[in-house]
């Protein structure tokens, strides 16, 4: 996964994707080394996602979500997700039913939360790389307001610096959502689509909800690792709702599903 991420990584075998996404790379001296210990090889590394992560268009599973949301009989909708990429939002989801619990790449901040503002990423993240260090060339970016450097807004491993106003207020849709669900006596159905275990925050929020009392909630659990596709015992023994396992990669299974969907609703 790490090399998919970042393809440079193959050449470093003592790098891998847990070390990069680290926010003390932020606190590094900067400079363009082939020593791979400054400022810059991190910004490459946050550059080339961001890039990345633009020039991709979100697959069709998310509009089959999407239409699921809108359907006449679904009361309430929400979307928890660990990505970062904004694919949610690009493909039209509503923001204020949107958390997204790792940050977002397409906005900046302060490494020291100067002025508790965030900005747009913009061309904040492109660059020149150097081929023979892999480092950035050239100037850093750097918050308008103190000068010192400036960071994606993404929770990452070791990070004391995250800047957390945007999912705040996105944690308060949310609390508004389960409100809404409670005093309603709603069912929730949770659809878990190929949740990372290495980044847990996603699943963590999709147990917790299936076994929660407050409410009556089912959950569908799609994942292409056998492994990963599972729905825990633990879980199961605290609740007598459905826990499905679909083996398959999220899109696949949207599409499968949604096929029977359509085809109910015809009869």
């Amino acid at each position: 996964i790490s090399t998919e991420i970042w393809p440079t990584l193959l050449k470093y075998p003592e790098l891998d994707f847990t070390r990069m996404n680290n926010a003390q790379w932020f606190r590094k001296a900067e400079g363009n080394s082939d020593k791979h210990n400054t400022a810059n090889f991190s910004y490459a590394f946050w550059a080339y996602r961001y890039n990345t992560y633009n020039s991709i268009i979100p697959h069709f599973g998310y509009q089959i979500v999407k239409q699921w949301s809108e359907m006449n009989h679904i009361k309430y909708s929400f979307n928890f997700t660990g990505n970062i990429d904004g694919h949610w939002l690009k493909s039209g989801w509503n923001p204020s039913a949107l958390v997204e619990c790792y940050g977002s790449i397409h906005y900046m901040q302060c490494i020291n939360k100067c002025r508790k503002r965030l900005v747009d990423t913009k061309d904040s993240l492109k660059f020149n790389i150097d081929p023979k260090t892999d480092c950035v060339i050239g100037r850093l970016p750097h918050c308008p307001y103190c000068k010192h450097l400036a960071r994606p807004n993404v929770l990452m491993n070791d990070d004391l610096d995250f800047f957390d106003i945007r999912l705040n207020e996105q944690t308060s849709y949310y609390e508004t959502f389960k409100s809404n669900v409670i005093k309603t006596q709603a069912k929730l159905l949770v659809i878990e689509l190929g949740a990372d275990t290495t980044l847990p925050k996603v699943r963590n929020e999709s147990a917790s909800t299936f076994i929660d009392r407050k409410w009556t909630a089912n959950i569908i659990r799609i994942n292409s690792s056998t492994e990963d596709s599972v729905v825990e015992s633990c879980y199961r023994n605290k609740t007598n709702n459905q826990g499905i396992e679909i083996n398959l990669d999220p899109l696949t299974a949207l599409t499968l599903i949604d096929k029977v969907i359509k085809k109910k609703m015809k009869q």
